[in-house]
């Protein structure tokens, strides 16, 4: 098991080994500037009706009591630094009202800036908060709330029972007390690994050599790309929910694997490449004592794919469900995993597991933002999703370790954001690829997982049938 700092006082603990891989990240990204969460995850919901301020903000102080990863900062930003819980603090409450100031053609818009920079934000891990709320009120019984957080205190599930435990603190609901807080998972989760040697030897022998740059071809240079400045470009697929759980279920797969699986040929495809691999997270729900507490849950799992022309689709999906599978069960602390892969990791600290995939691809781990909007609820309003662009500012990319590590390792990411792994986005630098580009490529994915329907067909077969059929069909190779 990885080295911690020891706790200097009741309220100060080590990160979990969950967050070890996120905190490696930040303190890589962080390009030589001082290390900022961004804003993410987060979501903003449209309130209809009327919505009693004195009441909301009641119900955010007592969503602070009940909850320490809310009170949660860092006693420093050194390669191991302790989780710091506050006795008490203010909710970070921001409140704007349009209604009054902005003519009501242009409110919507004002909003919807309004909440992509509350989003797009970025935390003091330090001084603190490491959340925000965002209230922005566009007519008198119409108003549009923002939650933000940095991802070393909340996930995707956790951000979702945030919404609904706020939302019945405000209409007065008494909750129980949690089973357990965040600092107790911490705690449990640095505990030995049993089989961490067996561990260690798969993952040494299933990502050794570690994955060098991938050939795909790219719209402007990636030698390096001169900024990092990401974009989303949303997708759907031609098989219906229905269908597409039917092609899951002839393939004994779930449609998350079919989605990893036919972006694994197509990236080796498009790329003349055998070998891609495919970096994803697991949410760890089973290690929860508490439905209602909120944090950092989520593990990382590595699948290397390769993709022989002469398999069938069955074969390659076989492959990465049974990839996916053992994955799992050998998840083991990022900076063991690293230590074991890299024997100077220590040395060469900041080294994130950008070094460990190609390109990543992570199913929803809660449920679609409509449903997510549907299932809170704030007294007398009506409650849905309030879209927000995506997208982020662009960075420079001015540090000779992100420049290597960024023209390695720039593959657009995919994103489902339904279980039934029917639509999403993907995400791209747009300082190396062009919208249409990009376009071409979520297409190709989703026509190749058509493909599955029939698990007998060739992987040869099924791109050709993909490139010919796919619209666009300006070769990509």
């Amino acid at each position: 098991m990885s080295r911690h700092r020891a706790a200097t006082t009741a309220g100060e603990f080590p990160l979990s080994v969950q967050q070890e891989f996120l905190w490696e990240g930040l303190r890589f990204r962080s390009l030589g500037r001082d290390i900022a969460s961004r804003g993410n995850p987060s979501i903003a919901v449209e309130l209809a009706g009327r919505l009693r301020l004195g009441r909301f903000r009641r119900a955010l102080e007592l969503m602070i009591r009940r909850h320490e990863s809310l009170r949660t900062t860092l006693t420093d930003l050194g390669p191991a630094p302790l989780q710091r819980v506050a006795a008490d603090m203010e909710p970070p409450f921001a409140y704007v009202d349009l209604a009054e100031t902005v003519p009501e053609g242009r409110r919507v818009a004002t909003a919807r800036a309004l909440v992509a920079g509350d989003q797009g934000g970025e935390f003091d891990l330090v001084t603190g908060p490491l959340w925000s709320c965002l209230v922005v009120r566009v007519a008198p019984e119409l108003h549009v709330l923002s939650l933000s957080f940095s991802h070393l205190i909340i996930d995707g599930v956790s951000l979702v029972g945030f919404l609904r435990q706020l939302g019945r603190m405000y209409e007065g609901e008494e909750l129980p007390p949690l089973k357990q807080q965040y600092r107790h998972f911490a705690e449990d989760s640095r505990r030995p690994v049993p089989d961490a040697e067996a561990r260690v030897a798969y993952w040494r022998g299933r990502l050794l050599p570690l994955p060098g740059r991938l050939p795909f071809p790219t719209d402007h240079s990636a030698s390096p790309p001169p900024l990092i400045s990401f974009e989303e470009e949303l997708f759907r697929t031609p098989l219906t929910p229905h269908q597409l759980r039917e092609v899951a279920v002839r393939n004994a797969a779930t449609p998350f694997m079919l989605n990893l699986a036919a972006y694994a040929a197509v990236l080796a495809r498009t790329g003349g490449a055998e070998r891609v691999v495919i970096g994803s997270s697991v949410a760890r729900l089973d290690l929860k004592a508490d439905d209602d507490q909120l944090g950092y849950y989520l593990d990382n799992i590595f699948v290397p794919v390769l993709v022989r022309p002469g398999d069938t689709v069955g074969e390659l999906v076989r492959q990465v469900r049974g990839a996916v599978v053992d994955a799992q069960r050998n998840i083991l602390p990022y900076t063991d995993l690293a230590a074991a892969l890299k024997p100077d990791f220590e040395v060469s600290r900041p080294w994130p597991g950008i070094h460990l995939y190609d390109a990543w691809v992570r199913g929803r781990v809660f449920e679609a933002a409509t449903d997510t909007a549907a299932a809170a609820s704030f007294g007398e309003t009506t409650v849905q999703l309030f879209p927000a662009p995506g997208g982020s500012a662009p960075r420079a990319v001015t540090d000779p370790r992100h420049r290597d590590a960024y023209t390695r390792y720039y593959l657009p990411s995919l994103y489902l954001n339904d279980a039934a792994g029917s639509n999403g986005y993907i995400e791209y630098n747009r300082a190396v690829f062009d919208q249409a580009t990009v376009r071409r490529l979520a297409a190709h994915q989703q026509a190749f997982v058509s493909r599955f329907a029939d698990p007998r067909t060739r992987v040869d077969e099924a791109w050709h049938a993909v490139r010919s059929t796919t619209e666009g069909k300006r070769r990509l190779s």
